[in-house]
């Protein structure tokens, strides 16, 4: 199994967690990531809570007090900040929890957020945050890559949008072919076209994409299915050059292979 099995397993593995929250932050200390676990414990859906600053998670007292930005400086100094604390679930309830905050780090030791473990009940699970999804996050802080989302099924597109939008990017939306051609063209700044591979209007993802390169020939392409796509086989096999993501996809899926895609060469 490769490395990108491997990452692939452990963004399934984290997501999934029963009992322990895992959560991602950025430098600043806003939520980027909320798993089963996180929503067990704290009564939260990932959509009421990523986006906001990890001190919603605490009382108002410790807030004041400036407790939760004092953890990250802390973690900072010493590598990792272990302690047991005060958390406020969604309903107001005050619990007790042991949690593990972690700096995160990228190949240049640049601070890129960190990883927050908690545990109810006074244990802390320890786990292992060694993820790819921490590349998006020097290009969320720096310039934040804009994605043009081309899907036919409205539902199936505003998933995808959302699910961009937590992750900090910039994202454009259009339901055909045609459209998203018109659209590169209005905008020269987007940087990855993100296609459905069959779609109405005349032209299929491919198409799309290879007209798509003649507008804007650094353009990058991941494109996405809900099966193996003979639109995209050449020979049997799928062409080297070819990302494709199956759908129905996980959202730690689709920020893995969208940040390898855009940090391709």
């Amino acid at each position: 199994m490769d490395q990108i099995d491997r990452n692939v397993l452990l963004q399934l593995f984290i997501e999934d967690l029963p009992g322990c929250a895992v959560i991602l932050l950025d430098p600043q200390g806003n939520i980027l990531s909320w798993n089963s676990g996180a929503q067990a414990i704290m009564g939260y859906a990932a959509h009421e809570i990523v986006g906001q600053h990890f001190s919603a998670l605490h009382t108002k007292e410790d807030a004041a007090l400036t407790i939760p930005s004092a953890s990250l400086t802390a973690a900072v100094r010493h590598g990792r900040q272990q302690e047991t604390s005060r958390r406020v679930t969604k309903d107001g309830t005050v619990i007790e929890v042991a949690s593990v905050l972690l700096p995160l780090y990228d190949a240049e030791k640049k601070l890129v957020g960190f990883g927050n473990m908690t545990g109810a009940g006074g244990a802390a699970r320890s786990i292992a945050v060694a993820s790819t999804l921490v590349t998006t996050l020097p290009r969320a802080a720096a310039h934040p890559a804009k994605i043009l989302v081309v899907d036919d099924d409205d539902g199936v597109r505003d998933v995808a949008m959302m699910q961009l939008k937590s992750m900090g990017y910039n994202v454009l939306a259009a339901s055909n072919g045609p459209d998203a051609l018109e659209m590169l063209r209005a905008n020269p700044d987007i940087d990855l076209l993100f296609t459905d591979v069959v779609m109405p209007g005349g032209l299929n993802g491919r198409e799309v994409a290879e007209q798509a390169r003649k507008i804007m020939p650094g353009l990058k392409v991941l494109f996405t299915s809900g099966y193996f796509e003979g639109a995209l086989v050449r020979d049997g096999a799928l062409e080297s050059s070819v990302r494709l993501l199956v759908k129905p996809y996980r959202k730690n899926e689709l920020a893995e292979t969208m940040a390898e895609v855009l940090a391709a060469a």
